[in-house]
């Protein structure tokens, strides 16, 4: 009798592990996405890195959301997706420090619109500049001009 009943629990199965939602999905926003494809130009695949520069999604919404960016955009668009070893510019400065909004306000003022100065006089302004702003600022400078076409008016 006892063989029979090895056999009938044998022969039963494991009962699976309920799938429980850890955290509800939730859509990304404009303006998630956008500092999301901003990371992803100063970062490359940096994961950490993007996640702490878009700051309100974790590290596997992130990656999620990238693994399907990257297919949409190779889908639908046909752009070249970016290969994982692509060297990112370190930059000296993390987004997230204060002094950054002073390399956003000297590129702005370079490359904007309203800019009344050429560029050399522009970087005059640099002298006696915090030392770490201007290495940012300079490899900022550099990474845009490898990567954008000049303007032809």
């Amino acid at each position: 009798m006892s063989a029979a009943v090895n056999k009938s629990s044998a022969g039963t199965k494991k009962s699976r592990k309920p799938y429980v939602v850890s955290r509800p999905r939730e859509r990304w926003t404009a303006d998630e996405h956008g500092r999301f494809l901003h990371a992803l130009l100063l970062f490359g695949r940096d994961w950490k890195r993007v996640q702490a520069f878009v700051a309100t999604k974790t590290g596997t919404q992130i990656r999620s959301h990238a693994q399907k960016h990257f297919l949409r955009a190779d889908k639908k668009l046909g752009l070249a997706v970016p290969p994982p070893d692509v060297e990112t510019v370190q930059l000296p400065l993390s987004p997230d420090d204060l002094r950054f909004a002073q390399v956003y306000r000297f590129v702005g003022d370079v490359f904007g619109c309203g800019a009344m100065w050429p560029v050399e006089a522009q970087l005059q302004r640099l002298l006696g500049a915090d030392p770490v702003v201007v290495d940012t600022i300079l490899r900022v400078l550099a990474n845009l001009q490898d990567n954008f076409p000049p303007c032809s008016l």
